[in-house]
């Protein structure tokens, strides 16, 4: 295995023979998922950082991995001095290359999408940005992992609540308003759920790595390396072409064509060659606005997995709360249990993400993900953190809890009570309709700040029906620009990290509502929170009705699922406050 001293050494060779000075190595693979395939980890193979999100900028002299706050502790363990680890709020990639001294940057045009390699041309103006057909990294990568193939499969009406056809023709009227002949979806969970198709392509998300093509005439076109079969779906004739035959298809358009593309997921060499024979005009997916909005039978299904998924939560909290002074519990134990509860789950797909299990300073670390190496035995003194969820047919979970042994001290308990408070905030809001998740943001935040102190990350994430457990275009956070709608699934997840001791955060899913004008939300996530947490004093009536309300609700919705020693266990834990 090279270490990465040759890594960089052989880079900074490939790079000398390509006349650059500076080399930049995102998070992201052709299609810009967020969990990518083995084969398309360079990020990871270069630097041996396991995030979900970050760039990489080699110069002929140095490093840099650039981390927003969830994974610069992470970062600080699992990268070795050969890199120079910096915050986004610190310096952005195109700071740090002016500072450099560089002339010509090189990057891939297929992984870096448009509108990020227009950022970087208007903020490296005295620079040359130079597109490199084959990739780097993938030069010196030796024993890459081959690409996986996996054959997609089809949900029907009964599934999804919409057939595929139906979708389309929701395309098609945007199209005809749009004046355009073409949409080339690039977005694969758009191409997923406008065609009920799902596959294995990625670890955690059912995503059929593929791209689409809209005629205005009603046909629809797939591109991957799935058979080349022309089929109808849910009523929907689709043509299947290899992945390949794309650059074909679209040097045979005629130059009055006019293409629909997002800018945020069209790959920067698409744009230029659409741009040599078509015309072209970049929007913000429409499709994500269609999908992000559940119908009643995608609620049902999200309201049924979600109890599943609480109880086989609860279940784990339970077991190890028996065991913890019987037997040597460690983060892989939890975490192992946890993943095997959820697997015997009705209509279990597979899990949404890595399941998150650090106790005591590895809770720290906001996306912490535990290894033979990493793995900490669990006292019972600390306070455990698991981050976990799953796919489900019905639907996709995410859910965290904080769970304590014993008695904390009041450190302790008055953090993760101000973290609730501020959860409460968010999950009891009502707001005009048109609120964006800014406003809300600062309620999760707001106990937080009285004490001058803050998290890093955003409080809410909008999570897919059966798809990415991380999708727009609703958030909860200082930068949030889309408004809520009525049916949108967003995660309710405010915390507080203290480095090198403890870390907190309660997640739940809520679902928006709009009643006579006004936002509010429903929880849909269930599993019991942490009482040996919480400090009644620091709680307001309202607050405290809330939690024993909630308790109540996880009682009533997972009683059925427990056993006896269970069922017992579960009243005490829900008991009133």
């Amino acid at each position: 295995m090279l270490s990465t001293s040759i890594k960089l050494r052989k880079l900074r060779s490939l790079m000398s023979d390509h006349s650059i000075d500076a080399y930049l190595i995102p998070h992201s693979d052709e299609f810009q998922n967020e969990f990518l395939p083995l084969h398309s980890r360079r990020l990871e193979w270069m630097s041996n950082f396991s995030g979900s999100a970050g760039d990489i900028v080699v110069t002929l002299k140095k490093a840099f991995l650039f981390v927003d706050g969830r994974y610069t502790i992470q970062a600080s363990k699992e990268v070795d001095k050969n890199y120079t680890i910096v915050n986004y709020k610190d310096a952005l990639p195109h700071q740090i290359i002016k500072k450099q001294k560089t002339s010509n940057i090189g990057y891939d045009g297929n992984i870096i999408n448009y509108r990020r390699l227009k950022y970087l041309n208007k903020n490296l103006k005295n620079h040359n940005l130079i597109n490199i057909k084959d990739n780097l990294v993938d030069q010196i990568w030796i024993n890459r992992p081959k690409k996986k193939r996996t054959k997609p499969f089809f949900l029907n009406k009964e599934q999804t609540g919409q057939d595929a056809k139906s979708k389309v023709q929701k395309v098609l009227f945007y199209l005809t308003k749009m004046k355009s002949d073409r949409y080339l979806i690039t977005a694969t969970d758009s191409i997923c759920w406008l065609l009920n198709i799902r596959a294995s392509d990625t670890q955690y998300s059912p995503l059929f790595l593929s791209r689409a093509i809209i005629e205005n005439n009603g046909q629809v076109h797939i591109f991957s390396d799935f058979n080349s079969k022309q089929r109808i779906i849910d009523r929907q004739r689709i043509n299947f072409h290899p992945t390949h035959h794309i650059q074909n298809y679209i040097k045979s358009c005629s130059k009055n064509n006019k293409f629909l593309v997002d800018r945020n997921t069209i790959p920067a060499n698409f744009v230029g060659l659409i741009k040599t024979t078509s015309k072209i005009q970049l929007i913000d997916d429409v499709i994500q606005n269609f999908k992000s909005i559940r119908n009643k039978l995608e609620i049902k299904g999200l309201r049924d997995c979600h109890i599943r998924d609480g109880a086989a939560l609860t279940k784990s909290i339970y077991w190890l709360k028996k065991n913890i002074d019987k037997k040597k519990i460690t983060e892989l134990d939890a975490s192992n249990l946890i993943d095997r509860n959820r697997k015997k789950g009705k209509y279990f797909h597979s899990l949404s993400f890595p399941t998150i299990s650090g106790t005591g300073p590895n809770a720290a670390i906001v996306h912490y993900r535990v290894t033979k190496k990493t793995n900490r035995l669990i006292r019972k003194s600390d306070i455990l953190l698991i981050d976990s969820g799953a796919q489900y047919l019905d639907g996709t979970t995410d859910i965290t809890r904080s769970i304590a042994f014993s008695s904390q001290n009041k450190e302790r308990k008055e953090m993760y009570t101000r973290v609730l408070k501020g959860h409460i905030a968010v999950a009891t809001c009502n707001l005009k309709y048109g609120e964006k998740g800014k406003r809300i943001d600062n309620l999760a935040r707001k106990f937080l700040k009285e004490i001058n102190t803050d998290y890093e990350h955003g409080t809410g994430h909008g999570v897919g029906h059966f798809l990415n457990v991380h999708e727009g275009p609703q958030s909860i956070s200082k930068y949030s620009k889309n408004r809520f709608e009525n049916g949108m699934l967003t995660s309710n997840e405010p915390g507080y990290y203290k480095k090198g001791q403890f870390g907190i955060r309660i997640e739940n899913l809520i679902l928006s509502k709009i009643k006579n004008n006004i936002l509010s939300f429903e929880t849909v996530s269930f599993a019991p929170l942490e009482k040996n947490l919480i400090e009644n004093a620091l709680l307001n009536k309202a607050e405290i009705y809330w939690i024993n309300n909630y308790h109540k609700e996880v009682r009533k919705k997972l009683y059925s699922f427990m056993n006896e020693a269970e069922k017992k266990w579960l009243l005490k834990e829900t008991d009133p406050l």
